[in-house]
């Protein structure tokens, strides 16, 4: 099959990162499969002629035309094709056309049939990123919808009035996550781990807010975080990693006692999977594709987003008892080995068949 991903962008996000896993395991299968993006950044809703989004347009132009199409966080092995805009013109003929973001899908549903069988890879409820009614419609465009968590089904179902078309969840990149025990440590002070984001949405406040009730009563902790940018919001005592590489951030994980998903929302929810992959014990509010991948009391400690006081109490449970940490942190390592990337390519191959 000839297959066409269509990004928005192609900067570091869970999002993306997905796209290139399935254009990869689909590249390794014999299909061609290309994966285009737009030079010149999409306004997500913005009025054309609103400044501040002008101006991060017009850098993101300049960053995409110096880089001309390559990547240095991930080895991406099919074709990768920055195009003046997501136009016609610009994308190639092919089977299967898959739409990745709420923008994409208006795109591909005008497109003419030449391009391809048309999808719609939903990885999250994108109301944060475009104005509601803009994204809602986005998924009543009659592409036929896949999506990566019960969660995301549910609400398409309940609040738009469609069903997908498949669930296919994620998978942490089993080349990059993996224990490393060298890398535990014995002695020394308790390692709880945070990723950082600045969007209010991903709760890193409500993290470091745990964190600090959890330190009164532990003070020998240490807090780390890593992330794109480092932000005045980040506490001068933490341990902070600037874009770490994966074989960084595997490190990372595996340094660590306790991960801490402090989200109000999430369209999966990949760097808790990782760190489970990695042996890692994980506290997490239910959000996205946890119900999904974790279960309660047995391979992750679960709160209600929001949620502060839980939060602190589940780090304060797995701080105090050694062999809970353990076993959350074994059975989370084991359970997550379910969930592969030639699992979740031979779904979606098998969905683009269907209609090939």
């Amino acid at each position: 099959m000839e297959i066409t991903f269509l990004l928005p962008e192609i900067e570091i996000s869970g999002g993306v990162k997905a796209v290139f896993e399935f254009a990869n395991h689909l590249y390794e299968r014999g299909h061609k499969v290309s994966v285009v993006y737009p030079l010149i950044p999409m306004r997500s809703g913005a009025k054309w002629y609103n400044v501040k989004n002008l101006a991060a347009r017009a850098k993101g132009t300049i960053k995409n035309l110096k880089r001309r199409s390559q990547i240095d966080w991930f080895e991406l092995k099919a074709d990768l094709i920055g195009a003046s805009t997501l136009a016609q013109r610009y994308i190639p003929d092919a089977d299967i056309i898959v739409a990745t973001w709420w923008e994409t899908a208006y795109y591909v549903s005008r497109y003419n049939k030449i391009k391809g069988e048309k999808f719609y890879l939903a990885q999250h409820y994108e109301v944060w990123g475009g104005p509601k009614e803009k994204v809602n419609n986005s998924y009543r465009l009659g592409l036929k919808i896949i999506v990566n968590s019960n969660w995301l089904k549910d609400i398409l179902r309940d609040k738009i009035g469609v069903e997908a078309e498949a669930l296919i969840l994620h998978a942490p990149d089993r080349n990059n996550f993996y224990p490393e025990d060298n890398l535990k440590k014995d002695k020394g002070p308790m390692r709880i781990l945070i990723p950082y984001r600045k969007e209010k949405w991903k709760g890193v406040k409500d993290g470091i807010s745990a964190f600090e009730i959890v330190k009164e009563e532990f003070p020998n902790i240490q807090l780390v975080m890593f992330g794109l940018k480092a932000d005045k919001d980040i506490p001068s005592y933490a341990e902070f990693h600037l874009r770490p590489s994966s074989a960084q951030l595997r490190k990372i994980y595996n340094s660590c006692d306790i991960f801490v998903c402090p989200s109000h929302c999430e369209g999966f929810g990949m760097p808790a999977m990782e760190a489970m992959a990695c042996r890692c014990a994980v506290v997490t509010t239910n959000v996205g594709a946890v119900p999904d991948y974790a279960i309660p009391g047995k391979t992750a400690l679960i709160s209600e987003p929001k949620d502060v006081g839980g939060l602190a109490q589940n780090i304060i449970k797995l701080i105090e008892n050694e062999k809970l940490r353990n076993e959350i942190a074994e059975n989370g390592c084991n359970y997550t080995k379910q969930f592969t990337w030639d699992r979740a390519t031979e779904k979606i191959e098998r969905v683009f068949k269907k209609y090939i």
